[in-house]
C-alpha cells in the first residue's frame, strides 16, 4: 500500500516543505530510505523500527520503501523521524490516508516512542504556510514556537501513540486534543516558572559624564552607524557599548520574526517566544573565522548572522586575529555574508551594527608616557591588526577618557549644555525621532537608515549648499581620505542633522562628523603608523 505525508526540512537558514512517500509491498523484508539523505536521516530506520514496536505498532514483514522528496535537496537532521513513522503506520492501513492530507509533521523519535523537540520549527511552519498548509503536528516542546506563526493550527504531542491517535480523530476530536495539549503546556511551564524577572538592559544614566562618548552612541543608534571606542583600561568603553541596545528602536513584527527564525535554526530560541530585544553578540577575541561567519558543510549561523538587526560588539578589537576581523568587511558593506561550502553556496543575513572597543597600545596607557612603556614598534604592531579597509568602514570613532573621582561622585551635571538628559530613556526618544524622519524620507525606497545609504543615494539625500561644499572640500583637502570615507562623513552628517530636526546638512553637522572621523586616523595615537 502507498501513502504520503508532508514534512519539513532545513537547508541552512531556509526551510522547505518536503514530501515523505511510503510504499509497503510484497517482497523480501527490508526497510530502504532514499532521497539524498544524510547519515542521521538514514539512521532513523532503527529509531523508527524500535519506536513503532514500543508504541504497539507491528512492523510488516514486507518490503518498505521510503522516499523523501524533493530528491535534489540534501536532507539532514532528525525532523523526518515522526513523518516516516506515521507514513509506515498509514501504509499498513492503521491511519486513513485522507487524514494525512493538509498537515505537516516534524519531530524526532526516541527508542521509547517519545517525540523530542527539534530545531528550526518556526521557519518550517512558515514554509508550510507558504506552501498552503494550515495544520502542523509537532513535538510538545516546540508547540509554543510553532504557535508563533500567525494562521497556523498547531498540535504538540509527547509520544508516537499520541500522534497516531490525533491523526485518527475527526475535526472535533483534533480540536479537543489541541486544547488539552495547550493546557498541558501551560501547566508544565507554570511548574517550571521560577518567577525570576528578565534581565534589565544597561542604562546610560548610570554612566557619569562622558557626554562626547554618549553623543557618539546616540548618533550610531540613530543612523545604525558602526562605532569604535578607543581609550585606556577601565575608562568605560565596555559599559558604554553594553548600554547601546537600550537606546535602539524596538524591533518591528517582521524583524522579530526574522531574527527569531535565525535563532530557531541555531537552536537558541529562548522558551519558544519571539525575540523582542535586539541581539547583542559579544564574541571573545579568540573566536575562529568559522564561528564568526558560520561553519559546517551546511553552515550553522555564525555570530555575524546571530547579530542580525542588532549589535556585534568586539571588545579588545586589537586582540582579534587580523584574518578574523577582515571577515567582517563584506557583511559590513552588504548586510549579508556569502559562504561557499562543500554543501553548496549560502547567503545569510548579517545586517548588524558593529561596535568595537580597544586599548591604544598593548599596556593600554599610551600616550601617557608616565605609565606607558610600549615602544613605537609595539604600538604599531598592536594597532595594525585592525586593517585600513576595516577602519574605513567604521563611521564613528571616539576616544574615551577616564572620569575623575569627583566626576564619579557628581550626582548632578548629567545634562549636556544643549542636548538634555543623557539617560537611556531620553536618548532613545531622540533616536526614535531621528528614525521617524528617516522613515519618512526613505519611504518606498527600501532604505531604512542613514547608515545603509549607498553611493548612488548620497547626492540625492545628503546634498550640500555652496557654503557646506566649500567647507567639505577644504576638509577633504587637508585630511584626505577615500571616496568611501567622504560618503561616510556625509552619512554621519545626515544623522546629526536628523537628531537636530533639520532637513538640510549644515557646516555644524559636517564638523561633528569630522570630529568623530576614525579616531583622526589613529595618527595621533602613534605618529609612526
Amino acid at each position: 500500500m502507498y501513502c504520503s505525508i508532508n514534512a519539513g526540512g532545513l537547508r541552512g537558514l531556509e526551510s522547505y516543505a518536503a514530501r515523505v512517500e511510503v510504499d509497503v509491498s510484497s517482497g523480501l523484508p527490508c526497510f530502504d530510505m532514499v532521497g539524498l539523505l544524510a547519515s542521521e536521516v538514514k539512521e532513523a530506520r532503527e529509531r523508527i523500527r524500535v519506536a513503532l514496536r514500543n508504541a504497539g505498532v507491528k512492523m510488516p514483514a514486507e518490503k518498505i520503501t521510503v522516499n523523501i522528496s524533493p530528491a535534489g535537496i540534501h536532507k539532514a537532521g532528525t525532523a523526518f523521524d515522526l513523518p516516516v513513522a506515521l507514513g509506515v503506520t498509514a501504509a499498513q492501513g492503521l491511519i486513513a490516508p485522507d487524514r494525512l492530507e493538509g498537515i505537516l509533521v516534524a519531530g524526532e523519535l526516541g527508542l521509547d516512542a517519545s517525540v523530542r523537540p527539534i530545531r528550526g520549527v518556526l521557519p518550517m511552519v512558515l514554509a508550510g504556510l507558504r506552501a498552503g498548509l494550515l495544520e502542523f503536528l509537532l513535538p510538545l516542546g516546540n508547540l509554543r514556537e510553532g504557535m508563533l506563526a500567525r494562521g497556523a493550527v498547531v498540535m504538540g504531542v509527547r509520544s508516537l501513540e499520541e500522534a497516531i491517535c490525533y491523526l485518527c480523530c475527526d475535526g472535533q476530536g483534533r480540536r479537543a486534543m489541541r486544547q488539552q495539549a495547550a493546557e498541558r503546556l501551560r501547566t508544565e511551564e507554570g511548574a517550571l516558572d521560577t518567577g525570576s524577572a528578565p534581565a534589565q538592559p544597561h542604562d546610560f544614566g548610570a554612566i557619569r559624564g562622558m557626554q562626547e562618548a554618549k553623543r557618539a552612541a546616540l548618533a550610531a543608534a540613530a543612523g545604525f552607524h558602526n562605532l569604535f571606542y578607543i581609550g585606556p583600561p577601565g575608562a568605560g568603553k565596555t559599559m558604554l557599548a553594553k548600554c547601546i541596545p537600550s537606546i535602539l528602536p524596538p524591533m518591528s513584527t517582521e524583524e522579530r520574526q526574522e531574527v527569531s527564525a535565525i535563532y530557531s535554526v541555531a537552536g537558541r530560541l529562548p522558551g519558544g517566544e519571539l525575540i523582542r530585544q535586539r541581539p547583542f553578540i559579544s564574541p571573545h577575541h579568540t573566536v575562529t573565522g568559522h564561528a564568526l561567519a558560520g561553519g559546517g558543510a551546511v553552515p550553522m549561523p555564525g555570530m555575524v548572522t546571530l547579530a542580525h538587526r542588532g549589535v556585534l560588539f568586539l571588545d579588545e578589537m586589537a586582540e582579534f586575529k587580523r584574518p578574523t576581523l577582515d571577515i567582517l568587511r563584506q557583511p559590513m558593506e552588504d548586510g549579508t555574508i556569502f559562504l561557499a561550502k562543500s554543501g553548496g553556496h549560502f547567503v545569510y543575513p548579517a545586517d548588524f551594527m558593529l561596535v568595537a572597543a580597544s586599548n591604544p597600545c598593548p599596556c593600554g596607557y599610551y600616550p601617557d608616557r608616565g605609565r606607558c612603556r610600549c615602544t613605537s614598534w609595539e604600538i604599531h604592531r598592536y594597532l595594525s591588526r585592525i586593517s585600513g579597509p576595516l577602519l574605513d568602514r567604521i563611521d564613528l570613532c571616539c576616544t574615551v577618557q577616564p572620569v575623575s573621582f569627583a566626576g564619579l561622585l557628581d550626582t548632578a551635571g548629567q545634562a549636556g549644555e544643549d542636548d538634555g538628559q543623557w539617560d537611556s530613556a531620553a536618548m532613545q526618544a531622540r533616536v526614535l525621532m531621528a528614525r521617524e524622519r528617516q522613515a519618512h524620507r526613505y519611504a518606498g525606497t527600501g532604505i531604512h537608515v542613514n547608515g545603509r545609504l549607498q553611493a548612488g543615494d548620497i547626492l540625492k539625500y545628503c546634498s550640500l549648499g555652496l557654503r557646506e561644499q566649500e567647507f567639505m572640500q577644504e576638509a577633504v583637502r587637508r585630511l584626505g581620505g577615500s571616496a568611501r570615507a567622504v560618503h561616510r562623513l556625509l552619512r554621519v552628517a545626515r544623522t546629526f542633522a536628523d537628531l537636530d530636526g533639520q532637513d538640510r546638512i549644515s557646516c555644524r553637522h559636517l564638523g561633528q562628523a569630522l570630529h568623530y572621523r576614525r579616531g583622526e586616523d589613529l595618527s595621533q595615537i602613534s605618529p609612526q603608523i
